[in-house]
């Protein structure tokens, strides 16, 4: 998304940025055809309504570079747009810890056809400092590519949507192959698919039974924040990005739902379930290893051919999720980072918001990777306490991450009232529909964060129950300081800038 991207370059982008495999085949096996019904509710009453409040905040504001500080500023207030933009900073940076510590398993996938990473004792080397080393290599080498502009990043999204798109052709061209083959199996997968009890414990066919895959369905359509950030590098942004995000919102949906009937009309979810070697962790690949053997089966391979028809939907299918994670972790770690810095005033530190020839802030970038960098080369100590410490980090930010999007829908309509975005302007004409698509997004975040904090308290679980009641409100103390400190810089700079002209 260098200025010379074109509509059919960027619905791409955001469409398989958006769009996750791993999602649709997670949500195929953990509730099977019954999953459509939450795909639908998640996308009616939270996707496509934050599609258009984006898209509508984007078509205003694309021309700036602050992305959600910019939306909140005016809506809101500075001081809210800020701690937003901390909350949503401060959970992303904790995410891209695990990210960077997972990007080794595809890797050794593609060169070794299965995941190595659990037993890399190599010159008498533990496996997890192997780990750490290769997943700080990654973080300098996403570093180092960042800095050199933003066409690197909006590259790296380019090629990861065609390889998402190579495995969307492979997967379903496959499944229809076996319906062909086998069309009378595709009545009985479909009422095993219909049929087959929840993956979640306690839950039933009763829909409020069901309320985890709602939230699981909900972060399945996440993505839009991150490439929403990055709307000012297109050309013609306030027309042409709001529109490629409404029509990608739609694709994605029509993704999803094609996909899973069709993996339900080829695939026997019960046999699936019945592999024991399949599990949440290796889901992704185990479920395309057996989609490779049932086709290598309707066409008779050999032992041979079987083998090497598995080799490639594995291989390809962690080639494709390698360069998912280059190219998240090349928006994520440069997105909300950019939003952060143009939030503060450039006197507050300026060489953490100087630009570079390329136009990047590559001091901050640097000091960022060497934060990711310690905190991964803590974690290879096995240390129980720093593990624990980190897990209760990612709890902390669980809540605090969808904060941030309950704010941006909520603001919505005081931007209305207050006619930052004129009339004419709108995507939306009508005042009362645009208000119901705000109430229909926070309800369903909050129901979605009323979820994730109850679901430890009924477990027992209280230390986490406590973690994530805990995080937002440490991010949002926090926030308030350093908000508090930037504000007297301020005072200070201003003060000094008065005597200077007056003396």
């Amino acid at each position: 998304m260098t200025k010379k991207q074109s509509s059919q370059n960027l619905i791409l982008i955001i469409t398989t940025t958006v769009y996750s495999f791993s999602s649709m085949i997670s949500a195929f096996f953990m509730l099977g055809s019954q999953s459509l019904i939450w795909f639908f509710i998640s996308a009616l009453f939270y996707f496509i309504p934050y599609a258009l409040i984006v898209a509508q905040y984007t078509k205003k504001y694309a021309h700036r570079s602050g992305a959600i500080y910019d939306w909140l500023k005016e809506s809101l207030s500075p001081k809210a747009a800020f701690t937003t933009v901390f909350l949503w900073y401060s959970s992303y940076f904790i995410w891209m810890i695990s990210l960077f510590m997972k990007i080794l398993i595809p890797i050794s996938i593609i060169f070794f056809g299965r995941d190595i990473t659990a037993t890399m004792n190599w010159f008498g080397i533990s496996s997890q400092v192997w780990l750490s080393l290769f997943s700080i290599l990654a973080v300098i080498f996403i570093t180092w590519m960042n800095k050199r502009g933003f066409q690197v990043i909006f590259r790296f999204l380019h090629i990861s949507g065609y390889a998402m798109v190579g495995l969307l052709i492979l997967s379903l061209s496959s499944n229809l192959i076996l319906i062909f083959k086998n069309p009378e199996q595709v009545l009985v997968n479909i009422n095993h698919s219909l049929t087959v009890p929840s993956f979640f414990q306690e839950s039933s066919s009763r829909l409020l039974s069901q309320l985890p895959f709602f939230i699981f369905s909900i972060t399945a359509f996440g993505g839009l924040d991150t490439i929403a950030s990055l709307a000012d590098k297109t050309k013609k942004s306030r027309s042409r990005f709001p529109r490629a995000v409404i029509i990608s919102s739609f694709i994605v949906l029509f993704i999803y739902i094609s996909g899973i009937i069709i993996w339900s009309c080829s695939n026997n979810i019960v046999s699936l379930r019945e592999t024991t070697s399949l599990h949440l962790g290796n889901l992704m690949y185990g479920v395309m290893e057996q989609l490779a053997k049932t086709l290598a089966v309707s066409f008779n391979f050999s032992v041979n051919h079987t083998h090497l028809l598995i080799q490639i939907f594995i291989r390809y299918t962690a080639l494709t999720m390698a360069l998912a994670y280059l190219s998240l972790l090349s928006s994520i770690s440069y997105g909300p980072l950019k939003s952060l810095i143009k939030s503060t005033p450039k006197d507050f530190w300026p060489k953490f918001s100087a630009l570079n020839k390329n136009q990047m802030p590559e001091n901050a970038l640097w000091i960022q990777a060497l934060l990711i960098s310690i905190f991964i080369g803590l974690l290879s100590f096995s240390n129980t306490f720093l593990s624990d410490l980190f897990n209760q980090l990612t709890y902390m930010t669980n809540v605090s991450r969808a904060i941030p999007y309950f704010i941006v829908a909520a603001s919505f309509p005081f931007s209305l009232r207050k006619r930052i975005i004129q009339q004419e302007s709108l995507i939306i004409k009508n005042n009362y529909l645009n208000y119901f698509l705000s109430i229909s997004v926070c309800v369903c975040i909050f129901v979605a964060i009323a979820f994730q904090i109850y679901e430890p308290l009924k477990l027992g679980n209280y230390l986490n129950f406590s973690t994530l009641l805990l995080g937002p409100v440490f991010f949002g103390v926090l926030s308030h300081f350093i908000y508090f400190r930037l504000e007297q810089k301020k005072a200070v700079v201003n003060l000094t800038k008065r005597n200077n002209d007056n003396p």
